[in-house]
């Protein structure tokens, strides 16, 4: 006898057809990008940027910028709930930023010669969930 027959005595589940039982979904990001501005104070480069939508929301978890750098000092800013912070990363260095609602990291690199390059990787390790 089938499930479906009126004649069944075995108790059948409830479809659940056209139920959404799991109305959201977590995403992973896991990114490493390498870190190449100029030395001169005043050139910006974006590490990371996002936007909340109507059906996901901001990335939190780790962070880590390092420098490889020798004579440039970095300035990475995080912008997480809203708040830019400014954290300075030395040379040969590293910082290491929990985050938990994160939109946006850039960088600004500060050394003695204005034509050279700060070199390093912006690591992210994050998540976030989209409503489906």
């Amino acid at each position: 006898m089938s499930c479906n027959s009126y004649k069944s005595d075995v108790c059948c589940p409830i479809s659940c057809a056209g139920i959404d039982l799991f109305p959201s979904q977590l995403i992973l990001i896991k990114r490493c990008t390498p870190i190449r501005t100029q030395c001169d104070n005043s050139t910006e480069a974006t590490l990371f940027t996002t936007t909340i939508t109507t059906t996901s929301q901001l990335p939190s978890g780790m962070i880590t910028v390092v420098n490889t750098s020798s004579e440039c000092t970095m300035t990475v800013t995080v912008t997480d709930e809203g708040v830019a912070t400014p954290y300075e990363v030395m040379p040969l260095s590293s910082i290491t930023v929990e985050v938990s609602s994160l939109s946006l990291v850039t960088v600004t690199c500060d050394g003695t010669d204005p034509d050279a390059f700060c070199n390093g990787t912006f690591d992210a390790d994050l998540q976030y969930t989209i409503n489906k």
